[in-house]
Formats: C-alpha cells, structure tokens, sequence
C-alpha cells in the first residue's frame, strides 16, 4: 500500500501514518470529498454499507487490540454519532481515529456542516491540521492520544487530501525516537464496576485534564508576535494567513481549544480576527472579548474563505461591517443534470406525469429535482426517501437508489411495512454507487422480497407504454408496493 519515499500528497502521508502506525482495521464510506483518497488505500480498505456500521467495527477491532481507522465525509458523521458519542465512557482499546473531510462551499454535498461540534457533544478529542503537510503528524498524535485516554479520536480536513505539498516530507526521519508502536490495550472490562453516571465522572476526573493538556502542548500549535493585530486560524485557512507578516496563532486542536494560548494571544492584542471555515466554532466561544472579530461580526463571510476574504477583513478591522449573502443559483453554477443516456429517463418521465408526491434521494435522482425532468419534489438525505414518502398525506413515490436502500433505506421500508403505510416505492438497480465512483453493491431483491411480498421487476429498457402501466397499477394499490428498475449506468458498464 505504501512505498518508501518521500511524501508528495496528503494520502501519501495518509498511507505513510497507516504504516508506520501498523493500522490493522480500514473501514470507509463513500462520498466527496473522501472517495479517492478511500479508493487510493488499496484493498485493505472496506467499504461500509453506511457510517454507523463502520465504526461498529471499528469498535469491535479496537477492543481486540486492532488499530483502527474510519474514513468519512462530514455528513457521515450524524450518521456514526451514537456509538461516537457512547465509546468516550464506555472506552475502548487500541488506538481508533475517525478521519472526516468536510465539504466546504459545499461542493459535493446538500448541505455544510462543521464536525468540531461534534468534539464537545461527543467529549472528544478533535485534531484540525491546517493541510496535508500536517497530517501524518495530526494522525500521530491522535493515535497516541486515543491509546491514552481510551477514546475515538477525530481528525478533521478541510483541505482535499490528494492536493500537492509546498514541499516533499521525508517523514522517515521525523521524531525518530519517538515510539508510534501501539500498546496492544484491549478494552478493560473493569468500567463495569461503576455506573453509567459513575463512568462519565470517571471521564471528567481522569480524562478531561489529559486532553487539555494535549491541546496545550501540541506541536501542530503555532504562534509568531508582530504587531498588535492578530489572527488566531484553524484548518485550511490556517495557509492563508501564513506570510501576510502579522501576529498568528494556529491551533491545532478543535476540541478542546488549547485555552492557555488562546488567552495570552487575545490579551496581547488589539485585535483579534479568527479565520476557520465554515462556520464561527472557535469565534462564538470567544465572543465575550470586544477584540476578536471574524464572521458573527461580518468581517469575514460564512462557508468557504480565499485570501481576499483576509485582506478585506485586516483592512477594516477597526470598522463595523455588515454580513453580506451571495445566493449562487443553479444556473450560475452550471447545470448538473441526469446523464442523456441514463437508462431511467424514461421512467422519471412517466413519474412525473402522474403528478403525485415523489421523495428522491441523495443519489442520482436528485439530479431529477430540475429541467428537463422536474419529477423529484424533495430529497433530505442519503437513504430517506421510503421514510419521507410514507409520511406523505395520500399514496406517493419514493425513488431510491440500491446503494441508498442498502445504506439506511431499508429501515424506511421495515417501518412502512410495519405501520401498513401506503407508499410505492421505485428501487434504481444499477448494482453501483453511481454518485461515489461506481462501487459495486450487492443485490437486494432477495432482501426486498423478504421484505414486501410480491416486488415487480422492470428490465429496461421498456416502452413508455408498458412502464406507466405498471406503475399507476401499484399506485393505486394500498399498502407497500415495490417496483425494482434494473438498468446499467452507461458509465460503469
């Protein structure tokens, strides 16, 4: 998987850290910004049908002494949120790091979202390196850390991992006496002796400090003095502010902040601009200072920043400046439509004529929410559409993808059965998670017919005709109908 060298790209270091680190477990989930560095990984890397179970186990290899490693993109992170937020009390064994790239702008994605909160909801430690150079070093800490305190560890990137470095890194002799080898913990069955509220206090007493300290004296911290205005950066943004000659302080953790330094920066400066993305997570904690600005005071906007962002922001630092919104439009963006040769046009064609309710899903049908199909009415997460569309007021349409339906929509589809919903559900078979870069998925008639009894096979192509027919029969039956559409996506043939 890894090649002795020197470190060109963040997975390089990515891979360099798994080596060095002896990382046995590599679970991933699918979805921009982190598909091709999960591909890059090589065999040893497995897809997980969804994040929850990824880091199951993940769990489950931790506590058997196996170091660990779960890769996701940002929304992935609600998803995995339970067992995150239940494993800091209930601890763990070796080492086990959840690795997030968020999706700043957004690019790939519906929504942002910023995953340090999840480091105070969950108490978790959350490393922010500010680009790939910083990596290998980030994922090294985090490792140890985790080892320490019995906790998953996050480390968060808002910079694209297959992005070059500012220089080549030989990391082969970097910190050469210090011993990266895991302890081969395993999970200590002797928090059974206290109680659920006896295991948090447990967490606050020993736990909390050795985080703090952690953050205090990390070596992915850094601060220069010049002058009496100041930027405190975190993440990618970090860069930007590398070189404009003015008094810097780059935390490298996001949780918890390191609050010692933090401190002694704001109060030996005038003014103080914090620069992270995409929301103010570190600026709202420090709100209660007249000296620190950023985007809840309008000098820097919400989401995604460029160095221009920064320039603007110094020039009016002792200003009032009023938060300002670009609503970008689909058309300015450019178009992101279904494929011309898709083998469903025809039948989002025949759904949109029937003009009843249609939940899509965060796969390729929500590219049908637009011109020329217009059929798709909403789409509120990857997997959701059988549970939305069973909460519609008459009989409506779920379409979802095999990857979707494998990942969460088959609950969607148990709980319809199970409250005798009145829901038709139009499964896209096309055996790959078409979205994501074309990841085989395995079949799930078997499962839907165990499921819902009998489902109806369409082969396409078919005529129009032949199509509607079908589909307005299980529409205006009552009940769970399902309809599966097996076509193969032209671009994963």
């Amino acid at each position: 998987m890894f090649e002795r060298g020197c470190v060109k790209t963040g997975i390089d270091a990515l891979k360099k850290a798994i080596f060095d680190l002896d990382v046995d477990v590599l679970l991933y989930v699918p979805g921009y910004p982190v598909t091709e560095t999960a591909q890059s990984l090589g065999a040893k890397a497995q897809m997980a049908v969804n994040e929850k179970v990824a880091l199951e186990t993940a769990l489950g290899a931790s506590v058997t002494g196996q170091r660990s490693l779960v890769l996701v993109k940002h929304l992935g992170v609600n998803l995995l949120a339970d067992p995150l937020s239940i494993s800091p009390t209930h601890t763990i064994g070796a080492g086990l790091v959840v690795l997030v790239g968020e999706d700043v702008g957004p690019h790939g994605s519906q929504i942002e979202l910023d995953v340090r909160h999840y480091g105070s909801l969950c108490q978790i430690p959350v490393l922010d390196p500010s680009g790939s150079k910083f990596l290998y070093q980030a994922l090294v800490e985090a490792y140890l850390l985790s080892e320490k305190i019995r906790s998953p560890v996050m480390v968060r990137s808002t910079f694209k991992l297959d992005e070059g470095l500012e220089e080549e890194l030989n990391l082969f002799t970097a910190n050469p006496h210090r011993d990266v080898s895991s302890d081969g913990g395993a999970f200590d069955p002797s928090i059974w002796d206290l109680t659920a509220r006896g295991r948090h206090q447990k967490r606050l007493r020993d736990v909390l400090p050795l985080m703090i300290e952690a953050s205090d004296t990390s070596s992915l911290n850094f601060s220069q003095k010049i002058g009496d205005v100041g930027i405190i950066a975190s993440g990618r943004p970090a860069r930007l502010a590398v070189g404009l000659e003015i008094s810097l302080l780059v935390v490298g953790y996001a949780h918890p902040l390191p609050w010692s330094r933090i401190k002694r920066f704001i109060e030996s400066h005038r003014k103080v601009l914090v620069v992270e993305e995409p929301f103010p997570f570190i600026e709202s904690q420090l709100r209660m200072s007249k000296n620190v600005c950023g985007k809840l005071t309008g000098h820097l906007p919400f989401g995604e920043l460029n160095s221009s962002h920064l320039k603007r922001a110094l020039d009016h630092i002792d200003q009032f400046v009023e938060q300002t919104y670009h609503l970008q439009t689909a058309q300015e963006r450019g178009s992101r439509k279904i494929c011309d040769d898709c083998p469903y046009c025809v039948l989002y064609q025949v759904i949109g004529s029937f003009g009843v309710s249609v939940a899509g899903d965060a796969g390729c049908s929500i590219r049908a929410v637009r011109s020329p199909f217009n059929v798709v009415d909403v789409v509120y997460g990857l997997g959701s559409s059988i549970g939305v569309a069973s909460g519609f007021k008459e009989k409506g349409i779920a379409i979802i993808g095999d990857y979707a339906f494998i990942h969460s929509g088959v609950q969607g589809l148990l709980n319809a059965v199970f409250q005798k919903r009145d829901v038709l559900v139009v499964l896209l078979q096309n055996d790959v998670a078409a979205m994501t870069g074309g990841q085989r998925v395995s079949d799930v008639v078997s499962l839907l017919e165990a499921i819902v009894s009998p489902v109806t096979m369409l082969n396409l192509p078919m005529s129009r005709e032949t199509i509607e027919s079908i589909l307005k029969s299980e529409l205006i039956s009552p009940g769970v109908s399902v309809v599966v559409a097996r076509g193969k996506c032209p671009r994963y043939l």
